[in-house]
């Protein structure tokens, strides 16, 4: 048997008996648990995009024409020197040409750059 990797055309309700809509559903759901699990989704490229090695301006995530980017905003002093503050997201499905807001991760350091508080909005 090979890998079921996550299929977001599955399950489909118009194509599938009810027999491969559920095998859809146990399927996506363990390509799931393993996405989070691992930390990185199978079938995902990664790349940088400006910036330095170190504090890349962009990250992307791309799989075909859908892609993930976080525009990133490094801290220069104190104890977020060197750290991530800010990670704005976007999607884009049409490789992309445009990107949909999906949100901002915000990070805070105190002075020994331990994380504080990071927040979602």
């Amino acid at each position: 048997m090979s890998y079921p990797h996550f299929d977001p055309a599955r399950p489909d309700a118009v194509t599938e008996n009810i027999t491969q809509f559920a095998a859809g559903i146990r399927e996506n759901l363990a390509a799931l648990r393993d996405i989070v699990l691992l930390g990185v989704a199978p079938g995902w490229s990664y790349s940088t995009l400006d910036g330095t090695p170190e504090e890349p301006a962009y990250l992307f995530w791309a799989k075909g024409g859908e892609f993930i980017r976080a525009a990133c905003t490094w801290g220069d002093t104190g104890g977020e020197a060197g750290n991530l503050t800010e990670a704005v997201y976007a999607y884009s499905d049409d490789g992309g040409l445009s990107w949909h807001p999906m949100g901002t991760y915000t990070i805070t350091y105190n002075a020994s750059g331990d994380v504080t508080s990071a927040v979602w909005s």
